[in-house]
């Protein structure tokens, strides 16, 4: 340990001097930190007393440092100079603590050389010396302890800035803390808990660091620690705060699988640093298949790409590492046979790496030894270069017909010997890779085009082939097909051959007779099905497809069985896309199976029904359904139903449809498809949310015209939604605030980003002003709203006002009507908060500029009343009901929507972060 040496009172007397100045150039250098706390450091040792129990020097240094460091404690987030006095003070207590252990390492090598003891034997036994304890205590851990109980004082300020500068010295310095008393510990641990839920979000980011780095090897399987911090990361609304612990928090068996879940965060930071920090460090092998196969599915599928882009990057430079660059073990890694990720999976990989497709090599021995894995990597392989269009690597790797055929013919054998049930769904993947593979050739050569075609006829008629290999077939077959009715003409003859297998069946038929016959129907009508999404010819009359429709497809819709049923009404809707005649008169048929069907039928009836709508158009249909509007009620009971999968098939389908413009009045179900989108009754349903998150900046930027409906029914669905939202919990990470729901269809509305795509796209439209002026109705419409609404519908309203973008080009008129509108409202006192007057009074300062008024009494009302565009606004506010107090709200209410300021701001700040 350091000599201790009496304190000079020259020493203790110019403290006063030099801790300020340390700290004064740490703050002002912003670099350095480290040779400043030496120089703390050896103040300190020199400080040290070591001959008077009183320690008068050393707690002179200590009253010092403190003095100094209470000046930082109450400056608010991201001062630069409070930042740096932070990371000096941290900086010290580091040094502190590797001082301490090199003076201790040097005294315990000092001991043992005095003893004659070997350090590099194991099998010594070491004792500790007597005074080894004592040594531990030096001045460093005693300032260590005094400054952590005094940073512990701070955790319970009522100032929010003090709270935050003491968990953030703790967080940076809890790794040099060295032994410290343990019920200092235990007493820590229990203020950060306390402090990670603290109600700002800053706050609890450094509470959550601090915990995270306090876990002991015990506590990361399992504790009081794990278990606060696990909580935080699922359930913190703040994006910041989760992000703290998904980085910080120690990675073991109990604690990867909700790591494993920040793959679905709603923060794209968060689930980037996932993929890009967390993950890469831990060997894949540790998890298990099915949380491999989702952790990669929610990446290379994310909406964002900088998500993508990092999840490729962690298998390309992780997870391949871990299986030593060898790509057939990280493959064996996956379920390919039933991933549903798998082949996105490997094409991101390529596309990301192009250098491991082109240095694969796939020799003869390698084609006739297929596994599973194998014949997936060729498959994706040869997919990845024929997107591409690269003709030399596609002839390098893909075989000649005849051995293609050879192949499928002889893994086809293996499969019909195979007895094995484990064994077959490998061989049918393998041989289903093979079809794939087919399917990318050319066929040059007429002996292997007809070597195929006879293959793939004998395959079809397979009794047990599987329906994606039907399909497979179906796709080689038009292509080796001369044309479209070649094609069809062929695959008639399959289906005729196909019922031929089909046993007779009548009243005495065993149960087994009935379900082969079944069967047989069954591959009949997917066979049918394939044929007709491969045509693209209008039906007529006299065609051998229409000898299908009436043998099969007709029989298996009216039939008692639902399996038949099922694929019988996604037939005729095939059918019915080809010909608009029969769509017109078997509408209702669909119709019909939405609102009586269960089930697959449900769900097909409803597919069919908007895929038939959104081929024709509502308006074209309507002579078999009524009215249009009929059909859209009949889709508006869609969206509320229970089933998740309907209720994204419907709003897909309503955004097709607006999207092409096939429904005659857009706005109702525009502003339906706004309410289902926020409403927190969907907050599960991810395909619906996806889906139209898509769809509402596509559709309002892609015409003038979907904008100006957009802006149409923006405030109405605002206020609906206003309603709804108040009833959401506030602590829920899916929930989006009414504040926040406003602005973004604000956003939606605002003209000015349309003509920005446009400008991108080298696109032009009409003038400004007169897409301002639609825009600018908007603001109207929330002021006439303002004067019935409710109290928690104003104040968002009036918010919005201030985010809407007035400008030169917003018509005059428009102007006054505003200012009419926002003086009525001034004068009747509507609203009751501070917050709200405000912001009418911000908004009303920005009429009076737009105006070029120097003040409200400078306007001339009398000679507004003489122009006819006013009259209606003049009007409006003559009808309203004098006795009706439009600012009165229940003292309740009122209470809830102060309580709910600082929470709505809470939440709009952890969305902007």
């Amino acid at each position: 340990m350091p000599t201790k040496k009496s304190s000079s009172p020259d020493v203790i007397a110019s403290l006063r001097s030099v801790v300020p100045g340390i700290f004064d150039t740490a703050q002002r250098s912003g670099t350095g930190y480290r040779k400043h706390a030496v120089a703390l450091y050896k103040l300190q040792l020199q400080c040290h007393d070591s001959d008077t129990e009183e320690l008068t020097g050393e707690d002179a240094f200590n009253k010092e440092f403190i003095r100094n460091l209470n000046k930082i404690l109450g400056i608010k987030k991201r001062e630069p100079s409070a930042e740096k006095v932070v990371k000096l003070v941290a900086t010290f207590v580091q040094v502190s603590y590797e001082k301490d252990m090199q003076a201790l390492a040097k005294s315990v090598k000092a001991r043992q050389d005095a003893a004659g003891v070997d350090p590099d034997d194991v099998f010594s036994v070491q004792q500790p010396g007597e005074g080894e304890e004592a040594e531990v205590d030096t001045p460093s851990s005693r300032f260590v302890e005094l400054l952590i109980k005094y940073l512990l004082q701070g955790f319970q300020a009522k100032e929010k800035h003090t709270r935050l500068r003491c968990c953030q010295i703790v967080a940076m310095s809890v790794t040099s803390l060295g032994e410290i008393d343990e019920d200092l510990y235990f007493d820590l641990i229990k203020k950060l808990v306390e402090r990670i839920r603290d109600k700002e979000a800053s706050i609890r980011v450094h509470a959550a660091i601090a915990l995270s780095k306090l876990q002991s090897g015990e506590d990361s399987d399992g504790g009081e620690v794990s278990d606060a911090l696990l909580g935080l990361m699922q359930n913190d609304p703040s994006a910041e705060v989760r992000r703290a612990v998904l980085l910080n928090i120690a990675k073991s068996p109990m604690t990867i699988p909700f790591v494993l879940e920040r793959a679905r965060d709603v923060d794209p930071t968060n689930r980037k640093c996932l993929f890009l920090k967390v993950m890469p460090p831990i060997d894949y092998h540790l998890l298990s298949i099915e949380d491999r196969e989702r952790l990669l599915a929610a990446g290379v599928n994310d909406r964002d790409p900088n998500v993508k882009r990092a999840c490729v990057r962690m298998i390309g430079e992780s997870w391949l590492t871990f299986a030593n660059q060898n790509l057939l073990e990280l493959t064996s890694s996956l379920d390919v046979v039933d991933s549903p990720a798998a082949n996105k999976v490997m094409q991101s990989l390529f596309a990301a790496y192009p250098e491991i497709p082109e240095n694969l090599q796939f020799d003869q021995e390698l084609w006739e030894t297929l596994t599973p894995e194998m014949a997936f990597i060729i498959r994706s392989t040869l997919e990845y270069f024929s997107e591409r269009k690269n003709a030399e690597h596609i002839d390098k790797h893909l075989p000649e017909v005849m051995q293609l055929a050879q192949l499928l013919e002889s893994f086809g054998a293996k499969l019909e010997a195979e007895q094995s049930e484990e064994m077959r769904p490998d061989l049918e993947f393998i041989i289903h890779q093979l079809l794939l593979v087919a399917r990318m050739s050319d066929f040059p050569d007429e002996l292997g085009r007809r070597e195929m075609l006879t293959l793939m006829r004998k395959m079809i008629m397979v009794p047990e082939i599987p329906e994606n290999n039907i399909e497979a077939v179906a796709d080689i077959i038009r292509k080796l097909s001369i044309n479209e009715q070649d094609f069809i003409r062929i695959m008639v003859e399959v289906v005729s051959d196909v019922r031929e297998m089909a046993p007779d069946v009548d009243a005495a038929s065993t149960e087994n007779t009935r379900l082969e016959a079944l069967l047989v129907s069954i591959k009949s009508l997917i066979i049918i099905k394939y044929i007709l999404q491969r045509c693209f010819d209008a039906l007529s009359e006299g065609s051998s497809m229409y000898g299908l429709l009436t043998e099969c497809v007709v029989p298996a819709v009216q039939s008692s069985e639902s399996v038949l049923q099922e694929y019988g009404i996604e037939c005729l809707a095939l059918c019915c896309l080809l010909d608009k005649s029969l769509a017109v008169d078997n509408i209702m048929l669909f119709v019909q199976a939405v609102k009586q069907g269960s089930g697959e039928l449900h769900a097909k009836g409803l597919a069919a029904l908007l895929d038939i709508a959104f081929m024709y158009g509502i308006s074209d249909l309507a002579p078999s359904l009524g009215t249009p509007e009929d059909l859209v009620e009949l889709l508006y009971a869609e969206l509320e139903s229970p089933d998740e999968k309907i209720q994204a098939t419907a709003g897909e389908g309503l955004a097709k449809l607006l999207y092409a413009h096939r429904i005659p009045e857009p706005g109702g179900v525009l502003g339906e498809l706004l309410v289902l989108y926020y409403h927190p009754s969907t907050a599960a349903n991810d395909a619906l949310r996806q889906c139209l998150a898509y769809f509402f900046p596509a559709f309002s930027y892609m015409s003038h015209e979907n904008q100006a409906v957009m802006q149409q029914v923006a405030v109405d669905s605002i206020c609906r939604l206003v309603g709804v939202l108040k009833q959401q919990s506030s602590d829920t990470q899916s929930g989006a605030t009414q504040g926040q729901v406003a602005q973004q269809i604000v956003t939606w509305s605002d003209p000015r980003i349309f003509e920005a795509i446009a400008a991108m796209n080298g696109g032009t439209g009409m003038r400004t002003s007169a897409r301002m002026g639609t825009y600018s109705q908007l603001a109207v419409d929330a002021l006439k709203r303002m004067f019935t609404e409710s109290p928690a519908t104003r104040k968002v309203l009036v918010q919005m006002l201030n985010k809407l973008a007035l400008d030169e080009n917003t018509p005059h008129t428009l102007l006054q009507q505003m200012f009419v509108l926002t003086r009525t409202l001034s004068q009747q006192e509507v609203f009751s908060d501070m917050i709200s007057r405000n912001a009418l009074l911000r908004f009303e300062t920005l009429l009076l500029k737009h105006l070029e008024v120097e003040s409200a009494d400078d306007v001339n009302l009398e000679s507004w009343l003489e122009e006819p565009e006013m009259a209606a606004v003049f009007e409006f506010i003559s009808s309203l009901d004098g006795d009706d107090d439009a600012s009165a709200a229940s003292s309740e209410e009122e209470e809830d929507l102060n309580e709910a300021d600082e929470t709505e701001a809470d939440g709009a700040g952890s969305a902007a972060s």
